[in-house]
């Protein structure tokens, strides 16, 4: 019989699967089992976009086999979904009752959050009252696309699991790294969530209004750059990439003789450029430009060059974010770097 207290957090990214089992036991939280599975590789060759249901299915199996748990029997299973069809954004409203409020949410979200123009799955969260308007609440208001959030679904009904919990992945890793520090008391953290096909970029402080945006360069444009740079294949340059960095002791691959080309920006600029326009908007909107920190969460986390990057650029403190030194580990180490299991532990931990 399964612990009532025994929660899955199951994120399932555009590169891997990650997963993280966890027991609570008073105001501590025991990782009991932990695994990372790639989508990529083995006989499926990386598709930009990315993995289908039936490439995602057989590894979500294997997963839970390896940690010899059935997956219908698990009662608390919380995941998430992610993508450019979904989106999170903090407003300002007047405070109603719970059923009117939800009917101006979904009002609000049409006009605040872009999407497809389809319908759209709607939920929100009241952060407290406005520090400047004492009749206004904050909210943040979270949206999806209601296709990509019933595909999700539909996924997971292959292994026979209907999540209690279906949260966007900035507010599951965010929720991860808020459970075990503090926000400065002035100022703005800066989570940077460096993924498969795009990295998220987070903008939190104590008295700041929460933001978040995607943009379009994430770790398979840094492998992308290192096979055209060395002559690598796919497979190749994921593991100079993991091993050795962005700069590794390899030959150049030959260029084209005789032609001269225009020097193009690297995906290390073209990243800077990125997150250098997201911290410009938010200063311009909110005038608030201290930014007291980076913390690197995701799957090119682990990657020192984009770290150094971030701190020299921005003149700032990076660091990278490993939830399991918040809590008591008895797994086996499931492969993977700690911080791609910063989302998976948000969802494992967060109280409903």
């Amino acid at each position: 019989m399964l612990s009532s207290k025994v929660r899955v957090g199951l994120d399932i990214g555009s590169h891997s699967i990650k997963a993280v089992v966890v027991e609570k036991s008073g105001n501590r939280f025991k990782v009991v089992h932990r695994a990372v599975r790639p989508l990529w590789g083995g006989g499926n060759v990386f598709d930009p976009d990315g993995p289908k249901r039936g490439q995602i299915v057989p590894q979500l199996m294997d997963l839970f086999a390896s940690f010899k748990m059935a997956p219908k029997r698990l009662k608390n299973i919380r995941s998430l979904i992610a993508g450019s069809q979904v989106a999170a954004k903090e407003i300002i409203a007047v405070p109603l009752e719970d059923r009117e409020m939800a009917s101006a949410m979904l009002l609000e979200a049409r006009k605040h959050i872009p999407l497809d123009g389809s319908d759209t799955q709607v939920d929100y969260q009241v952060l407290g009252e406005h520090h400047e308007e004492s009749d206004k609440v904050r909210v943040l208001l979270v949206a999806s696309s209601k296709k990509q959030f019933e595909g999700h679904l539909q996924t997971l009904k292959e292994i026979e699991v209907r999540p209690t919990v279906v949260d966007i992945e900035p507010l599951a890793y965010t929720n991860s790294y808020l459970a075990f520090n503090d926000l400065p008391d002035e100022g703005l953290v800066v989570l940077v969530d460096i993924g498969c096909r795009k990295t998220s970029i987070t903008l939190m402080g104590r008295k700041d209004r929460f933001f978040t945006r995607e943009v379009p360069v994430g770790g398979q444009a840094f492998t992308d750059e290192l096979i055209k740079n060395y002559g690598l294949s796919w497979e190749e340059a994921e593991k100079v990439k993991a091993e050795q960095g962005l700069k590794p002791d390899l030959p150049k691959a030959d260029s084209e003789s005789g032609e001269l080309r225009l020097a193009s920006k690297s995906t290390i600029d073209r990243f800077g450029e990125e997150v250098n326009r997201t911290l410009r908007y938010y200063v311009k909107e909110t005038g608030q430009s201290h930014f007291t920190k980076f913390v690197l969460v995701g799957g090119g986390a682990g990657l020192e060059d984009v770290r150094d990057y971030l701190a020299n650029k921005f003149n700032a403190s990076a660091e990278v974010y490993d939830p399991f030194a918040f809590m008591d580990v008895t797994a086996e180490n499931g492969g993977g770097h700690p911080s791609q299991y910063a989302a998976a532990v948000g969802l494992a931990i967060r109280e409903v």
